[in-house]
């Protein structure tokens, strides 16, 4: 075999190495988990080398430590009761029970790790289409007589969504008293928890 032949070997092998280190470097995708109350559920860390891994969950938008795992044991930085958040052999983080105050995003080593929003108990989920048109009712006997308030959150996201004044376009259209909202040309970010007066109606999952 002539230099030049497996000169040029050697450049592909060099450039299918650099290709795979490059693809292996891209930064995971964010996690993102609706749970209901009092489900057990667990989070991977996006890179749990290293002998010490710190994960933290964001509060008024700054990082808080609850948990670094020190080799094959648990630091816990916050009281919980029930000991309900620990580790496992991977360095994953396990939460016990879950309860609403345990939605937001957490991080692993200061990396965003995922995004969790816990919802009630029983809360009705529906999954639609993007681009297609759906509508929200308030839960029975929720809702005031005059006109309620529709918002939407996910995690650290939060919005109002308010009836439209005359003549102005929307895709949330709210009915004259406000019992129920109609989202047309749904879109992906439409996804999330939708409350009535502030109580639960129902969780929307968009999907291409």
């Amino acid at each position: 075999m002539s230099w030049s032949v497996c000169n040029k070997m050697r450049v592909e092998i060099y450039s299918c190495l650099v290709a795979l280190v490059l693809g292996c470097s891209v930064t995971a995708e964010i996690i993102r988990k609706v749970i209901e109350k009092k489900e057990s559920f667990t989070l991977p860390c996006p890179h749990p080398e290293g002998w010490t891994v710190t994960w933290s969950r964001e509060n008024n938008g700054q990082k808080v430590p609850i948990l670094s795992v020190i080799g094959d044991r648990d630091e816990r930085h916050i009281c919980f009761p029930y000991k309900r958040y620990s580790s496992l052999a991977d360095k994953s983080l396990y939460i016990f029970k879950a309860d609403p105050s345990d939605s937001g995003r957490y991080y692993c080593n200061d990396e965003l790790a995922a995004e969790v929003l816990v919802i009630p108990i029983g809360t009705s989920r529906l999954t639609v289409k993007e681009r297609s048109n759906v509508t929200l009712m308030c839960p029975p006997g929720v809702g005031r007589p005059d006109v309620s308030t529709w918002s939407r959150g996910f995690g650290s996201k939060s919005i109002t969504v308010s009836q439209s004044e005359e003549g102005e376009e929307s895709r949330f259209q709210a009915s004259a008293n406000g019992s129920m909202l109609t989202i047309t040309d749904v879109q992906l970010d439409d996804s999330g928890l939708y409350s009535c007066d502030g109580e639960p109606a129902v969780y929307l999952t968009v999907i291409e």
